[in-house]
This record gives C-alpha cells, sequence and structure tokens, in this order.
C-alpha cells in the first residue's frame, strides 16, 4: 500500500467544486478512497504478474501501468 499512496499528495483538501473538465463535484473522499483502493489492487496485481511467470507477458504489464498511471492522475486531479 506505501508504494501506491507514496506519491500522492494526501495532504490536500477533500471538497473540490469541479473538475478541470467542468464537472461539479461535491465531495471526493469517497472517489479518493476508492481510487487507493483500486492502486493498491492493481499494484499487486502487477507484482505477481512481474514475479510469477518465466515469459512475462509485456502487453498485461502495460496495460497495468497504464491503468495505475490513470487513476494516479485522476487521484491528483482531484486534490488541486
Amino acid at each position: 500500500m506505501k508504494k501506491a499512496i507514496g506519491n500522492l499528495d494526501l495532504n490536500r483538501p477533500e471538497l473540490r467544486h469541479e473538475t478541470a473538465g467542468g464537472v461539479a463535484l461535491q465531495n471526493t473522499k469517497s472517489v479518493k478512497d476508492q481510487l487507493l483502493e483500486e492502486l493498491v489492487e492493481l499494484e499487486k496485481q502487477m507484482e505477481v504478474l512481474e514475479q510469477g511467470a518465466a515469459n512475462v507477458d509485456f502487453s498485461m504489464l502495460q496495460t497495468y501501468k497504464e491503468m495505475i498511471h490513470s487513476r494516479r492522475v485522476f487521484f491528483n486531479e482531484l486534490n488541486h
């Protein structure tokens, strides 16, 4: 879990008025909590994939990296 949240700024306020796309947000805490859970799970799954096979599926590994990256970007957007 440390790896997933280590790079995220958790000290920002929980409330934000709108996303960069202009969508109104009331309270982002539940969304951020869900994103953190997903990040932890995706990183665990990626580690299993990296360690568990002699023939690493690089396309699946790249998919995990992209999913993790997109969730981090969204999480950080909610913190600004």
